[in-house]
């Protein structure tokens, strides 16, 4: 995939956010049943995605038109026929005029969490032609954390039949001044809203504001264009002169969105050019990074301890300091902390950090070799201590409690390294994720 460009064409390149034609469920659908969390979350919850079943059914709802990825183990066929079924719906929904179309459109949305803290977005397109999810980037739009290849092709399944798509992903700016999204968040009062509810499970609340005039969102297209200026950049980050611009960052739905670009890459529909997407101020306070945390199932603890002590050799320390967690650990700064959980133990390790820039970095690559040489035994991604924590406490698990990762770190760390090992860090908990809500049609 090329994408190194000359510092002209960089000058000249198109901005990689674009309005679109934006379908939103009309009067006549139950908004809190129709949006879902993002498939990607609770995956060892199966009672969560049974209750959202209850609550949805015979009512039109994303939760049709969606796959979570608790069921992606369930089994070639049985994953077939769910997709066959989504493509199924999606035309019934699009056909049964379901649906209120804005055209060439961008829509301002905002989020209020149970916690109380809001987040205001923008959605819009993001030209694919302009992501590059590859290592070694140097696109306009790029991922923060390494994409796992095999984790495309059902996406890509998924994708390649369905005639409508509903975002997931979030796209972040660095925009300490907030220039693109706090003027259009300051006038939204004066705007009657497209949708005002409560989200399920938790979700608190969501309002969005369709901007439906160029004249309305110029100024925001303008702040961005801004924000991409190679001298801004060069000054911001105290990068060389021809560093790639590092414009949109990726933080949440990398998959999605690669899968997106593969399809793109494969059928060069207009139409699948673009992925629709909302973008947000990495410096709002409802951006709240938070650890994920690595769940091993189908392990044995000693087995994996000592496994871990040949692997890493005297730059592992394995101690009774923070009791599982990671307070009470005193950190001399050489060493990443990281807790460790399971049925008989309760810890934590502590790497030296020359092993790995990042403690997810060092932790990950071990679990990589040693599931390498184990098959019995798989990986899961968990947001939330106190869930990871409950889960490791069954038999034949074990987990990774992770730290945080200050959100001020990540443009400069992907400028300056590249891509995070993948599964960094997650923006807010579960709970907290985007829910599928506005569509795009792709046929």
């Amino acid at each position: 995939m090329k994408t190194d460009r000359t510092k002209k064409e960089r000058k000249n390149i198109d901005l990689p956010l674009k309005p679109s034609d934006i379908l939103l469920p009309g009067k006549s659908v139950d908004l809190t049943r129709w949006a879902v969390v993002a498939c990607d979350q609770f995956t060892q919850d199966e009672a969560y995605w049974k209750r959202v079943s209850e609550l949805t059914k015979g009512v039109p709802s994303a939760s049709h038109i969606m796959l979570p990825e608790i069921y992606l183990s369930r089994g070639k066929a049985s994953v077939s026929r769910r997709i066959a079924a989504i493509n199924k719906t999606m035309r019934s929904y699009i056909d049964g005029g379901i649906f209120d179309e804005y055209k060439n459109s961008l829509i301002l949305t905002k989020r209020t969490f149970a916690s109380g803290l809001t987040l205001t977005g923008l959605i819009g397109a993001i030209d694919l032609e302009q992501y590059d999810y590859c290592k070694g980037s140097g696109s306009a739009v790029r991922a923060t954390e390494a994409t796992v290849l095999e984790r495309i092709p059902p996406r890509v399944a998924i994708r390649e039949g369905a005639s409508l798509e509903m975002p997931h992903i979030l796209i972040l700016i660095d925009d300490p001044d907030d220039t693109v999204i706090g003027p259009l968040e300051a006038k939204a009062d004066s705007k009657t809203p497209v949708y005002d509810f409560n989200l399920m499970e938790g979700g608190g609340h969501v309002e969005g504001f369709a901007l439906t005039k160029k004249a309305e969102y110029a100024p925001a297209i303008d702040a961005l264009r801004r924000l991409g200026d190679e001298s801004v950049f060069r000054q911001r980050y105290g990068v060389p002169e021809g560093t790639p611009v590092l414009w949109l960052a990726v933080g949440d739905g990398n998959h999605s969105l690669a899968s997106a670009k593969a399809l793109y890459e494969k059928t060069h529909d207009p139409l699948a050019r673009y992925a629709l997407a909302e973008v947000v101020n990495i410096h709002s306070p409802g951006i709240v990074f938070e650890p994920i945390h690595r769940l091993l199932l189908g392990v044995n603890e000693d087995n994996l301890v000592s496994a871990a002590r040949d692997y890493f050799g005297s730059s592992l320390i394995i101690s009774n300091a923070g009791a599982g967690g990671l307070s009470g650990v005193v950190n001399d700064g050489d060493h990443h902390a990281i807790g460790f959980v399971s049925k008989g133990r309760q810890c934590c390790w502590q790497i030296s950090r020359s092993r790995h820039l990042l403690a997810v970095g060092a932790l990950q690559e071990f679990i990589d070799a040693y599931i390498g040489s184990h098959p019995e035994t798989a990986v899961d991604y968990i947001h939330g201590e106190s869930e990871t924590k409950a889960l490791a406490r069954k038999p034949g698990t074990a987990a990774f409690l992770l730290p945080g990762m200050p959100k001020s770190d990540l443009f400069p760390t992907v400028i300056r390294y590249g891509a995070l090992p993948r599964k960094t860090f997650s923006m807010g908990h579960a709970e907290e994720k985007r829910y599928y809500l506005e569509c795009r049609r792709l046929k």
